[in-house]
C-alpha cells in the first residue's frame, strides 16, 4: 500500500522550496534529480478507469518500469493506493507480469489483466517531469520520500502543468506527514492536491473526445455508505465522517473547472452531510472548536456562492421570459450572474487558500491519530465502544421528535419555517446514514416523504434567499429597480402558493414510521 501526501505550489515558490531549511535539517543527502517520461495506458472502453486502475510505465534514462495501482482512495490529502511494479524491456507494460503479484482475489485482476486485455490496451496520455527527490528522516524516526515534481500531463496537443510535491511514507507513522506539511507551511503556501497526474491525464483525454465542446461537470455525488450493526460508535463515526470528506474533497472547487456550478454545489452538500454528521455523535466524540469554527467559515464561503448560483440559475430562469414597459428581467438575471461569477471566484480562492489546506491537514491528522481519546476519560472512551444499532435508534427519535416540535410552529413566520427546514434537513442526512443498518425496502417510504417535504422547504428557502439577494442588488443597480421589485412580487407570490403544499407534504411525512 503506497501512502503519500499530495499539496500543490505555484511555481514562483519552487526556489524557496528547494532551499527550504526543513530539508536541508532532515535530508540523508543531497537531493537527486531525474528526468522522466510517463506513459499511461488503458484499453477503448476504459476498463482499468472503470475498475480504478490505473497502468504506466515511466522510463527514468534507460530503465523502463511499469506500474499498477488501484483500489484505496484520498482523505484529508492523504492518498493510499494498492500498487504492484516491475521492470520492462521497453514502453509496453506486461500485463502477464502484474498478474503474478495481484493477489487472486482481486475482484478486477481476471478483467483488466488477461491476456484478452493486454491486446486492447493503448496508449492515452502521457507525462513529461523533471524529478527532484529527497530521503528525509524526521524528528520522530520516520522515513519519507520527498519529492518535487514539474513537468506536464498531454494528450495530442492538449496539455496540463504540474507543479507538486509528494511525501511517500517509507517506514513509520503517516502522522509525520501531516507534521512536515503543516511546519513547511508556515513559510510556503501550500494547497491539498485531490486529483493524480491519471486523473488530469483522464480529464484531457475526456475533453478533447468532446472536439471542443462544452465542459460536462465533474461533480460527484456521495458515494453509498457501508455500515453493520455489529459496529460500535467508534468505527461508525469514522466510516461516516470519511465518506462525507470523500465527497468534500472530489468537489474540491481549487481543484477542476472553476466556473463548475454543480461542482460547488456538491462540496457545499458534502460540507453540510459532515457538520450534520459532527452534531451526530457531538455528545460522545466532539469535534475541537477551532476545527469546528475553521469547518463554519468554508461553508459560508461556499454557502454564500451557492446561493448566488441559485438565484441566477433556477430561481429567475423560472420567471416569465416575456415582460412588457420597464420591466427587463433578462437584466436582472445578467447582473445576478455576475455576482455570481465573483462569488464563485470567492469561494475558489478561499478553496485554494493556506487557511483551508492547513485545516484539512489538521482534521486529517486528528483523523488518523484518533485524537479525540488523548483527553477523554476511562468512561468516556468505554462509550465509544456501545452498539451502533442502539444509538442510531436514539438519535433518530431525538431528531424525529425535535421535528415535529418545529414543525407545529413553521406557519407562524419565516424564521420558524426555516427552524424546520434546518431540522427536516439534519434528519435526511442522519436517516441516509443509518439507512444501511435498516435496509432500502424498510427505510425507502419513510426517506421518500421526507426527502420530498425537505425539498418543498428548501425551494421555499431558496424563495427567502432570493428576496435577501435581490434587494442587496437593487442597492447596486438602482437603474433596475422596477424590473428587481417585479421578480421580488412574482417570488413573494410563489411562496405564498406553496404553503399548501409544504402542509400536504408534512402530514404524509407524520404518518410514516421511523426505519426498524
Amino acid at each position: 500500500m503506497e501512502t503519500e501526501l499530495k499539496l500543490l505550489l505555484a511555481p514562483a515558490h519552487t526556489k524557496a522550496l528547494i532551499k527550504h531549511p526543513l530539508l536541508a535539517r532532515h535530508a540523508l543527502a543531497a537531493p537527486r534529480t531525474k528526468d522522466q517520461t510517463g506513459v499511461y495506458f488503458d484499453t477503448a472502453g476504459h476498463d482499468f478507469r472503470k475498475n480504478d486502475a490505473g497502468l504506466r510505465v515511466r522510463r527514468t534514462g534507460g530503465e523502463f518500469i511499469q506500474t499498477l495501482k488501484a483500489g484505496g482512495g484520498v482523505s484529508g490529502g492523504l492518498h493510499q493506493r494498492n500498487e504492484w511494479e516491475s521492470q520492462v524491456a521497453g514502453e509496453q507494460p506486461d500485463l502477464a507480469a502484474l498478474r503474478e503479484m495481484v493477489p487472486a482475489g482481486a475482484a478486477w485482476r481476471d478483467e483488466i489483466l488477461s491476456p484478452a486485455a493486454a491486446a486492447r490496451i493503448r496508449p492515452i496520455f502521457a507525462t513529461h517531469i523533471k524529478r527532484m527527490l529527497w530521503d528525509l528522516k524526521l524528528d520522530d524516526g520516520s522515513e519519507v520520500e520527498f519529492v518535487l515534481d514539474q513537468g506536464t500531463v498531454e494528450h495530442g496537443d492538449r496539455n496540463v502543468a504540474i507543479c507538486e510535491i509528494e511525501l511517500e511514507l517509507k517506514s513509520g507513522s503517516a502522522l509525520a506527514l501531516f507534521d512536515f506539511a503543516l511546519a513547511l507551511m508556515q513559510d510556503i503556501p501550500l494547497r491539498i492536491g485531490i486529483q493524480s497526474k491519471a486523473q488530469r491525464g483522464y480529464t484531457l483525454y475526456h475533453l478533447a473526445a468532446r472536439d471542443d465542446g462544452p465542459a460536462p461537470s465533474s461533480a460527484i455525488k456521495a458515494k453509498p455508505l457501508h455500515l453493520s450493526r455489529k459496529m460500535v460508535l467508534e468505527q461508525a463515526f469514522a466510516a461516516i465522517v470519511g465518506n462525507c470528506v470523500e465527497q468534500v474533497q472530489a468537489n474540491d472547487i481549487a481543484d477542476g473547472d472553476p466556473q463548475d456550478v454543480e461542482r460547488l454545489h456538491q462540496m457545499r452538500v458534502g460540507l453540510r452531510r459532515l457538520r450534520s454528521a459532527f452534531t451526530l455523535f457531538h455528545g460522545v466524540l466532539p469535534l475541537p472548536r477551532e476545527l469546528a469554527e475553521e469547518f463554519e467559515w468554508i461553508s459560508q464561503r461556499i454557502g454564500a456562492a451557492r446561493d448566488w448560483d441559485v438565484l441566477a440559475g433556477s430561481t429567475l430562469e423560472a420567471l416569465p421570459q416575456q415582460q412588457a414597459g420597464a420591466i427587463n428581467l433578462k437584466a436582472v438575471r445578467e447582473a445576478a450572474r455576475k455576482q455570481a461569477v465573483a462569488m464563485h471566484k470567492g469561494a475558489v480562492e478561499a478553496v485554494a487558500s493556506v487557511r483551508y489546506t492547513a485545516l484539512v491537514l489538521r482534521f486529517g491528522r486528528w483523523m488518523l491519530g484518533a485524537q479525540w481519546r488523548a483527553e477523554m476519560s476511562a468512561e468516556q472512551r468505554e462509550a465509544l465502544s456501545q452498539p451502533l444499532a442502539r444509538f442510531a435508534r436514539e438519535m433518530l427519535r431525538h431528531d424525529e421528535k425535535r421535528m415535529k416540535k418545529r414543525g407545529r410552529k413553521m406557519e407562524e413566520d419565516p424564521r420558524s419555517r426555516h427552524r424546520t427546514r434546518i431540522a427536516a434537513k439534519k434528519m435526511r442526512y442522519d436517516t441516509e446514514f443509518f439507512q444501511a443498518l435498516y435496509g432500502e425496502k424498510s427505510s425507502r417510504a419513510y426517506l421518500k416523504a421526507l426527502s420530498r417535504l425537505q425539498d418543498q422547504l428548501g425551494r421555499l428557502n431558496d424563495i427567502s434567499v432570493a428576496d435577501g439577494l435581490l434587494e442587496e442588488l437593487q442597492k447596486k443597480h438602482s437603474p433596475l429597480a422596477a424590473s428587481i421589485a417585479y421578480a421580488r412580487g412574482f417570488l413573494a407570490a410563489q411562496a405564498d402558493d406553496g404553503e399548501e403544499k409544504t402542509r400536504r407534504l408534512w402530514k404524509k411525512w407524520k404518518a410514516q414510521e421511523l426505519p426498524q
